[in-house]
């Protein structure tokens, strides 16, 4: 059976934001054989690195989930940018209702942090949480004018780049409508041309955006467990198995992923 429809029959009642109901417990996942990373090597590992940080190669911008008074970008604040120095960038969306406003405010402060003109914003790499990943993506894409923001690599952290579970869910914004997998922002996204390097996190039995929406299609997911007693969706931007594969990466180093990328259990 596809996976999705396998999700979609496991635990399909869920509250507004994403809690389980009563009686729809998280169940035992075994290890990802290609991110095998416990969560203690984890935090040794950004221990080890925050004692000897590296030079960015480029600015690094850190992006909230939309609604999110930067609780997410904090998180990963705390965990990467200890291991590196150089220009970092934190933006939030707390108060953004679409994706178009979001892509308006991102380009907006990074235009004011590099000189006021968005011509002078350089390449940057940028870390996102949740909808930040989409509306990085979206920022990528020329818009009738040319202009776009120009990313050399992007890490999101379970973002809904297929759609999500719970799209469609009376928000009462425009954001809620555009992440259903069939809605036209979502087709946007997948049919322009990516010139950046994406790389794509998630924790399993994410009842929120859904693990099996956490990449594109074709795109490798370096998937983690969810911890016992942990919510899934709402905790991974603070996972240090994720945010210690994202800090080698930008440090230069070995990853500690290790392709192929396993699938996603059923």
């Amino acid at each position: 059976m596809n996976r999705r429809v396998v999700v979609a029959l496991r635990c399909a009642l869920v509250v507004l934001h994403g809690i389980p109901v009563g009686g729809c417990a998280l169940p035992f996942r075994e290890a990802n054989p290609s991110f095998p990373v416990t969560e203690a090597e984890a935090k040794a590992d950004l221990a080890r690195m925050a004692a000897a940080p590296v030079a960015l190669e480029r600015p690094l911008v850190v992006l909230a989930g939309i609604g999110d008074p930067s609780i997410s970008s904090d998180a990963i604040m705390r965990g990467v940018a200890p291991t590196v120095r150089g220009t970092i960038l934190e933006i939030d969306f707390f108060t953004e209702t679409s994706f178009e406003g979001s892509r308006r405010r991102l380009m907006r402060e990074l235009a004011v942090a590099f000189g006021g003109e968005e011509a002078s914003i350089p390449e940057v790499d940028v870390i996102a949480f949740s909808m930040g990943g989409l509306i990085a993506r979206d920022a990528a894409i020329p818009d009738r004018d040319g202009r776009q923001l120009r990313i050399r690599r992007l890490f999101t952290i379970s973002a809904p780049h297929e759609g999500a579970r719970l799209a469609g869910a009376p928000l009462g914004v425009p954001l809620g409508e555009d992440m259903i997998p069939t809605s036209d922002f979502i087709a946007r996204l997948r049919q322009a041309r990516r010139g950046y390097e994406l790389v794509c996190y998630t924790r399993l039995d994410d009842v929120t955006v859904g693990e099996e929406f956490a990449a594109p299609d074709g795109e490798p997911l370096w998937w983690v467990p969810t911890p016992s007693g942990e919510w899934s969706h709402m905790a991974a931007f603070a996972d240090e198995r994720i945010l210690a594969d994202i800090a080698r990466r930008i440090r230069g180093e070995r990853p500690l992923t290790r392709p192929p990328a396993s699938p996603l259990p059923l």
